[in-house]
């Protein structure tokens, strides 16, 4: 038909590659910019360190680490994650042709090469961190810290009771029984019809021996279930009991309870972001069920992939226990944490009326209908104890009728954070006649209580840093920080569930999807990284 363009080229014609592989992308073009960084000064020594890995005397040579943690990295940029894609894109994508010089490793290649150089990949991170550094885009001035739980590559059905666990083990052990003394009687029956020579195995029949080694597999792997379900039994002696329950698919995985509200295997992913441009400078991994008791690892492995503290860190309310506000004021780090149970966007806005009438009580001023009926209350109705005020030197609480509660006795509970001190404070006679009684007391005869530990005075400092116009400012600056990482990589990216399994191996990825996106910072920055030299 007239007027449509015709094929310049027909698909049978033969043609020759009319110019060089390099004219074809562009000079800015960030596949250029990901070859200089892998070639420059700051990734020396960990190429150096992986070479000597290699024996390159005898064997096909092998692909150099360099290529192929380059097309790892660029290709995560690009939403290329799974080694038959990565495979694939060394024979259609020009810009990763360009980048591997037309090798094309297979997918096994790329597989085992993640699997069996984890460590140094992880050292990327280091690299590609230190090189940020240098170019000024992390400051140490404000870090924010949060944790996500991304799926496991185990589903729900994997997922099964301790009891039944032992069970299928023991019928296990008992075919694996079987079918060694079966392959035995064989052996030694046809030892006796042929002597030394082979026997004969009918073509496309599984040798007993394979589907031994193929139950063991199996065995090892509910060993290993049974193994993890002890081993969260001991983390928390003194806490509740977890579930006794794991995945047989991979047991270093966790049922956990995410946002969606969905329980299945997952794990749990750390990330520290400086808030100068973005940048990851820690990352964590763990099948803990919960934020608590992270803070303080997150801070040291700042310290340690950074080789300084921040100044300032945030974190919403998860991770605002005493043991950590504790550790996070001896590492001189100023923290901006929002109450243990507040909601995240609760430091986010004008102080309320509840604050407004704590502050009031605090100030020792007569507190109105109005205020009263605005004070904090629990579950139960009753004033909450942020309306009490403690008096250090007379060691005593004050309510917010300006009565005081003297000390009642001392306890010590054991947690999971270690030895906590607490006291007691009530006992107070007043209580019976006071107008307030039936908003504070549970009993107005046996007076009001309030307990206090060691840790007290840390969430008090914070309270008074949090209830400022600075205070709530640098919490807000997470939403610019750490929030948004976790958008690129679940939304943006599709990162949604773990390709490998076991704890190590989800660490390595989880540090080299870390590594891409602080590759993506430098490239968007790539004229100040560039200047550095």
């Amino acid at each position: 038909m007239s007027g449509f363009r015709e094929p310049e080229i027909s698909r049978e014609q033969m043609v020759l590659w009319s110019r060089r592989l390099d004219d074809a992308i562009p000079v800015d073009h960030p596949v250029r910019h990901v070859e200089e960084l892998l070639h420059s000064e700051a990734f020396r020594d960990t190429f150096r360190e992986w070479e000597r890995l290699y024996m390159l005397v005898e064997g096909k040579p092998p692909y150099h680490p360099r290529d192929v943690a380059g097309l790892y990295l660029y290709g995560m940029l690009n939403r290329i994650r799974s080694s038959r894609q990565l495979e694939a894109a060394c024979y259609n994508r020009l810009d990763v042709i360009w980048l591997m010089s037309g090798q094309h490793p297979d997918h096994s290649t790329i597989a085992v090469f993640v699997t069996e150089h984890g460590q140094l990949l992880r050292q990327l991170f280091r690299d590609v961190l230190k090189v940020s550094i240098r170019a000024g885009l992390v400051r140490l001035e404000h870090v924010a810290i949060d944790g996500t739980k991304l799926e496991a590559d185990a589903g729900k059905g994997s997922v099964h009771k301790k009891e039944s666990i032992e069970s299928y083990l023991g019928k296990l052990d008992e075919q694996i029984d079987e079918l060694q003394r079966e392959w035995e009687a064989n052996e030694q029956r046809e030892a006796g019809l042929f002597g030394s020579e082979v026997p004969w195995s009918p073509k496309g029949e599984e040798s007993l021996e394979r589907r031994i080694e193929s139950m063991k597999r199996k065995q090892e792997r509910l060993k290993e279930a049974l193994a993890s379900i002890q081993r969260r039994k001991e983390e928390n002696p003194h806490g509740k009991e977890p579930k006794a329950i794991a995945s047989v698919t991979d047991p270093d995985s966790r049922v956990m309870r995410d946002k969606e509200g969905r329980s299945k295997p997952n794990y749990n992913l750390q990330l520290a972001v400086d808030a100068a441009q973005g940048v990851i400078v820690a990352t964590g991994a763990s099948d803990a069920a919960e934020d608590s008791g992270q803070l303080t690892p997150m801070l040291r492995e700042v310290e340690k992939q950074c080789g300084a503290l921040p100044s300032e860190v945030s974190a919403d309310s998860n991770y605002n226990t005493g043991a950590e506000l504790a550790a996070v004021e001896a590492l001189g780090v100023v923290g901006y944490l929002p109450d243990s149970g507040a909601s995240s966007g609760s430091c986010s806005k004008e102080p309320s009326a509840a604050e407004s009438a704590v502050q009031a009580a605090h100030g020792g001023e007569t507190l109105t209908d109005e205020q009263w009926s605005a004070l904090p209350k629990d579950k139960e109705g009753r004033i909450e104890k942020v309306a009490f005020i403690y008096d250090a030197p007379k060691d005593v609480y004050r309510c917010p009728m300006g009565v005081s509660l003297a000390v009642l006795r001392t306890s010590q509970d054991q947690q999971k954070s270690g030895v906590v001190i607490r006291r007691q404070y009530g006992g107070c006679a007043e209580c019976a006649m006071c107008a307030k009684a039936s908003m504070c007391c549970k009993d107005p005869k046996k007076g009001r209580t309030v307990n206090r530990d060691q840790y007290e005075e840390h969430r008090e400092r914070l309270r008074v840093r949090m209830d400022t116009d600075i205070g709530r400012a640098r919490y807000k600056l997470r939403r610019q920080t750490v929030e948004p990482r976790f958008g690129l990589m679940k939304h943006n990216w599709g990162i949604r569930r773990f390709l490998r399994r076991g704890l190590e191996s989800v660490h390595t990825e989880w540090v080299l999807i870390c590594t891409a996106v602080n590759l993506g910072i430098l490239l968007k920055h790539w004229e100040v990284v560039k200047a550095m030299g």
